[in-house]
């Protein structure tokens, strides 16, 4: 077998493999030998036709696998030969087959060269974190909403502000699109639905009534944008809302605190932790932004389109959970597709150096870092850390990509630590 390697673009080469006579033929004859027992062959009985006739048989079939089996085979020899590590799977080409001769090409991807820049001593601005009392008191508002007590009026028709429970129809373009039973409308004077809580003041349990409203450009249904909706409603109940009292039974309904102030706290000391991860969140993107910045490379086309394609399909499982039609999905990820590609080229871009800097750095992970993983999954699935470490240890794959993260999650704090104060 004759091999020779050569550049085509960055992070790509064609591999031109050229196998010999000898290889050919103990293919062929592997194959005849394997359906030799079973072969039926007209005229004969299954596995008593003559060689000779089995070939001329099963000449087609026997070409077209011995081909794909030769250059699976010796694909697989060239590049371990060579000692080429290739991402992805080969693209064959150029391929001449005769009983004599195989020749073709494998275009293969590879990882890219990487000269690292700078990763020590990179600078980024971190946000002071701040609480202001509003937003304590923003969030004890949120628990009195959800604390709050309906109660049924009966002596007066329906108000801004009020809750109207009804069964409702509603059209577009004279279909019926939706239909639902005991639904709850809060009337608001802000609303999503312009036009749609005014139109329903004054009605009283019992009565019927028609809403027609436009859909606005943000509406979640792309079709029905700019349409008129036809609602029909029968009103039902009419419920006010009270909220309970900004005092220490408050807390005290909450299950876990005796005084207000104990729950104000609590609200103060969450909206401060979540402030703090997302300054750290935010903190460690500009890093990372500084450090790309750093170190110029081409990165495999072939893996960015992976990576792209996984992005869409995070997307479209989002719209899906959303319910948004398929028609619809399918014509938000053509636009998106484009949109994304810049974030997976980053993301591939940022993988490939961070695995450099591990290797530069002599990171491996180590089983403590596996086992502080385990727990961290078990705790977050409410599985016990042996379950996750069993998982892990039968199946390989799995645990060598969880491997990639710990490096990378290693080599992230390493810039972090290293970052100029």
């Amino acid at each position: 077998m004759k091999i020779s390697i050569k550049d085509s673009a960055p992070c790509e080469k064609v591999l031109t493999v050229a196998v010999a006579q000898d290889l050919i033929r103990e293919e062929y004859n592997q194959f005849f030998e394997h359906i030799q027992k079973d072969a039926r062959v007209p005229g004969f009985r299954p596995g008593k036709a003559p060689l000779e006739v089995l070939q001329s048989h099963y000449r087609d079939q026997a070409r077209e696998k011995v081909q794909e089996r030769l250059i699976s085979r010796t694909f697989h020899e060239a590049v371990e030969e060579k000692q080429i590590e290739f991402l992805g799977s080969p693209r064959i080409r150029q391929v001449e087959f005769t009983d004599e001769k195989l020749t073709y090409e494998a275009l293969i991807e590879v990882r890219p060269a990487i000269k690292v820049g700078k990763y020590k001593g990179l600078w980024a601005e971190r946000k002071a974190v701040e609480v202001k009392p509003e937003e304590t008191e923003d969030a004890l508002g949120r628990i009195r909403e959800s604390l709050a007590k309906f109660s049924a009026v009966e002596d007066r028709p329906v108000a801004l502000g009020d809750f109207l429970v009804a069964d409702f129809t509603c059209s577009v373009d004279g279909k019926q699109v939706e239909s639902r039973n005991d639904d709850w409308f809060e009337l608001r004077e802000e609303e999503f639905l312009k036009g749609f809580s005014p139109q329903l003041v004054g009605i009283k349990p019992g009565e019927e009534r028609e809403v027609q409203i436009q859909f606005p450009e943000k509406f979640s249904r792309k079709e029905w944008v700019g349409k008129t909706g036809v609602f029909k409603l029968k009103a039902k109940e009419l419920k006010e809302k009270k909220l309970a009292p900004l005092d220490d039974d408050l807390a005290k309904e909450t299950g876990e605190f005796e005084k207000l102030e104990d729950l104000r706290t609590h609200l103060r000391n969450q909206i401060e932790s979540e402030k703090n991860r997302q300054a750290e969140i935010e903190f460690e993107n500009k890093l990372l932004d500084s450090l790309l910045k750093e170190t110029r490379f081409e990165v495999p086309k072939g893996v960015v389109e992976r990576r792209l394609v996984a992005l869409l399909e995070n997307a479209a499982q989002s719209l899906y959970k959303q319910q948004v039609p398929k028609e619809v999905i399918e014509k938000e990820l053509v636009s998106l597709s484009e949109k994304l590609r810049p974030e997976a080229e980053k993301q591939v871009r940022l993988s490939f150096l961070l695995d450099a800097i591990a290797k530069k750095e002599k990171l491996e992970p180590q089983e403590a870092d596996f086992e502080a993983k385990f727990k961290e999954l078990g705790s977050r699935h409410r599985q016990p850390s042996e379950t996750v470490k069993k998982y892990y240890g039968e199946h390989p794959e799995a645990k060598e990509s969880l491997g990639m993260q710990i490096l990378n999650e290693r080599v992230i704090q390493l810039i972090k630590d290293n970052a100029q104060k």
